[in-house]
């Protein structure tokens, strides 16, 4: 029993629901958090962001890399209104995030309109677009019963953001929370809680096509990866010699090595061996992606004479856009297993064929060498080429890649060598915003202390949330973050030059510093002007066991996407 205010409930739940950490910035309607936090703080770890979004982003990469619900908190109004971005992100990402937020008095219902009271604005009407589900606490005692429902919500069915609004009296409110373990049930505190399963004629129909297929081909979204599906992709894939393309998002299915693994496929992020077995299969099996835009190259693939084969766990997502022949309702892991025992007890014979493989493998040999050949750059401004050559060769197995939006995301799906399967690289495709690196960054860290982690941005994407570096150097979180710094907005200029005959100068910025700007927040500040000191300069820094900024020079020419 406890008989304090409503933030010492919360905070017990949070705890018995596994949250180590909640990432945020206090504010006057949400100190009862703090209080509480800090009476727990052996148990469960405040980390003071210094923007809302930010604390979103941190909250979303802790969950990717854990597979727990990220928790993080922002005052009521400009608090909340920062929020946006982060939970947007959350949403298209499915990725499980609870954002816990203040509200002003519920006696102010009155006073918030035109901001009469202080910071007012109806923030409920925001945030509910942005969330899987808004939760509202109007009372003291319904706080418990809808901590419960947020930790339901967010990792069942399709996983994804919710926002539990407190308003600031009864977040300060005191009495007793009796019997609150009655609202735990700890088998939410991680995803995929349930696993479902298509129906078993859903299954053999989906055998049946696939055995009759000569050329098919598995794409893998970021669903597969959320489900743990890469062992019996794997298996599958290696007995029945299928290529598999992958999302962005999906990367991870299989090793960037395996010969089966023609790599990533869609107008954003391509590499030829994936666009040949995208298009040119006769059968796709789409394994937990959402058929967007770019890896469906603007919703032309599949084809009217593709057949098609779609694995979701969100049924509204199967048929919705792309015809399907076979749809799956389920969970990707338990699906593919189901279904490869059905493959192996069908009679029916595979025609797969021989020489299209032989084709796919001639074509990722020749994308090697392709990629050598860029690799081996020696021109200065640097090629950002170059630097994933460093990183491929610097990195190990265990590594987490982060990815800023814009062409950074490219660089890192194209030519960052992921060397075993898993989630092991994040991406903002959600909503594909920039200013998501340096803050995911420092949540994938606290997700995973023992493995090292890399971020990549570009100038621009860096500045929206270079303030984070200061909680990085605070926590002295062994961060490697690699700006590419060109003085643009990298993939504006693309589209500047491709679209507009580069009429306008909209993508420049100025040139800046920021290795000096990364000492000036207590991190080490290295700055790399040549190709030579890029691999040298990415091992010292992890030798130092804190969080560095390597501020290279990059060319603003260069593109990922090269056909």
């Amino acid at each position: 029993m406890v008989q304090k205010h409503t933030g010492y409930a919360l905070v017990e739940l949070l705890m018995e629901y596994g949250v180590e950490y909640i990432f945020g910035i206090p504010g006057g309607q949400t100190l009862p958090l703090y209080d509480a936090g800090y009476h727990y703080r052996d148990r469960i770890t405040h980390i003071l962001m210094r923007d809302e979004r930010n604390a979103g982003h941190a909250a979303c990469a802790f969950s990717r890399i854990s597979n727990k619900v990220g928790v993080c908190d922002a005052t009521v109004g400009p608090g909340a209104t920062n929020l946006p971005s982060a939970l947007g992100e959350a949403l298209n990402s499915s990725t499980p995030l609870l954002a816990i937020i203040g509200e002003h008095p519920t006696t102010w219902v009155n006073k918030i309109h035109n901001g009469r009271a202080s910071q007012g604005i109806d923030q409920i009407s925001m945030l509910k677009p942005l969330v899987k589900r808004l939760l509202f606490a109007p009372r003291q005692e319904v706080v418990p019963e809808l901590v419960k429902t947020a930790f339901v919500e967010a990792t069942t069915g399709r996983p994804g953001p919710v926002a539990l609004v407190i308003p600031a009296d009864v977040f300060r409110q005191e009495g007793q929370f009796e019997n609150l373990e009655f609202y735990i049930d700890k088998s939410y505190s991680t995803y995929p809680v349930h696993r479902s399963l298509p129906e078993p004629d859903r299954i053999n129909e989906a055998v049946k096509l696939l055995k009759s297929a000569r050329k098919p081909v598995f794409l893998t979204g970021g669903g597969a990866i959320s489900s743990g599906a890469m062992e019996i992709i794997r298996v599958l894939v290696e007995q029945y010699q299928i290529p598999l393309v992958y999302t962005i998002t999906g990367k991870g299915a299989l090793p960037d090595d395996h010969p089966l693994n023609m790599g990533v496929a869609g107008i954003f992020a391509n590499t030829p061996p994936a666009e040949t077995a995208l298009k040119q299969a006769d059968l796709i099996f789409i394994i937990g992606s959402k058929n967007s835009q770019s890896t469906s190259f603007a919703w032309s693939v599949p084809t009217p004479q593709q057949k098609v084969i779609h694995l979701d766990v969100d049924p509204s997502e199967v048929g919705i856009i792309i015809r399907t022949d076979v749809g799956l309702i389920g969970d990707a892991k338990l699906t593919l297993e189901h279904l490869h025992k059905a493959m192996m007890n069908d009679s029916d014979s595979i025609m797969f064929s021989k020489d299209w493989l032989v084709e796919l493998t001639s074509k990722k040999a020749e994308w090697e060498t392709k990629k050598n050949e860029l690799y081996n750059s020696t021109s200065t401004p640097i090629k950002p080429y170059r630097i994933m050559q460093a990183l491929n060769k610097t990195s190990q197995p265990d590594d987490i890649l982060v990815c800023d939006a814009g062409f950074a995301s490219a660089w890192g799906a194209i030519y960052y060598d992921q060397k075993k399967a898993g989630r092991s690289q994040l991406y903002p495709r959600g909503l594909a915003g920039l200013g998501f690196a340096v803050a995911a960054g420092l949540g994938a860290q606290l997700a995973a202390p023992n493995r090292r982690v890399i971020t990549i941005s570009g100038d621009a994407g860096a500045s929206y949330d270079i303030s984070e570096l200061a909680v990085e150097a605070q926590l002295n979180l062994p961060v490697v973050n690699i700006i590419f710094n060109n003085s643009a907005y990298g993939w504006v200029r693309w589209a500047e030059k491709a679209w507009y005959n580069n009429s306008f100068k909209a993508s420049e910025l100025q040139s800046i510093n920021f290795a000096q700007i990364a000492e000036g927040f207590g991190c080490v500040g290295i700055r790399v002007d040549k190709p030579k000191d890029i691999e040298p300069s990415i091992e010292h820094a992890f030798s130092l066991n804190r969080p560095v900024v390597i501020d290279i020079l990059t060319d603003s020419e260069s593109t990922p996407v090269v056909r």
